[in-house]
């Protein structure tokens, strides 16, 4: 049985494949500009999950429609709090043709993250750290057998 999954999308988007995950698809309309460093013209991504995860239960993503960044980085692509169950992933740099893809990938991820996996050193598993877009379009949407065994293991005793 797949892990649960729940997935809230901004109302232009379509829910992708997420092929590891039995996914939840809702619709939410989020004020990213409460989240807008101005002098940046990013949303912060600890600040977007802290202000998300109230009232959240199961292991959530918000998918966002802006650029992110976390202290110390230029930018994310997605942030995970396994404490609080709450991911978010912004789509700003994940424009282009392999978009559907490219969010997949992310939201597999964050999703990941949530049920305790960290990074991977295999540069096809989808929980392979992206520090670039090629990096993200290099890797498989799905876990290696490793992070897979992890994951059973982890969503057996959640």
């Amino acid at each position: 049985m797949k892990p649960k999954l729940t997935v809230y999308l901004p109302p232009h988007l379509r829910p992708v494949d997420i092929p590891e995950f039995e996914v939840d698809w809702k619709t939410a309309v989020v004020e990213e500009s409460r989240l807008l460093d101005r002098s940046r013209g990013q949303c912060r991504a600890d600040l977007a999950v802290e202000m998300l995860a109230a009232g959240v239960s199961l292991p959530t993503v918000f998918v966002l429609d802006c650029d992110g960044y976390y202290p110390g980085f230029n930018f994310v692509f997605g942030l995970a709090q396994p404490a609080l169950k709450t991911a978010v992933v912004f789509t700003a740099r994940l424009r282009g043709p392999l978009f559907g893809e490219r969010l997949a990938k992310e939201i597999t991820h964050e999703a990941g993250h949530l049920y305790g996996l960290g990074h991977c050193s295999s540069p096809r598993c989808v929980m392979y750290f992206s520090n670039t877009l090629l990096d993200t379009d290099r890797k498989s949407v799905f876990f290696c057998e490793r992070c897979r065994r992890r994951l059973s293991t982890n969503h057996l005793h959640s």
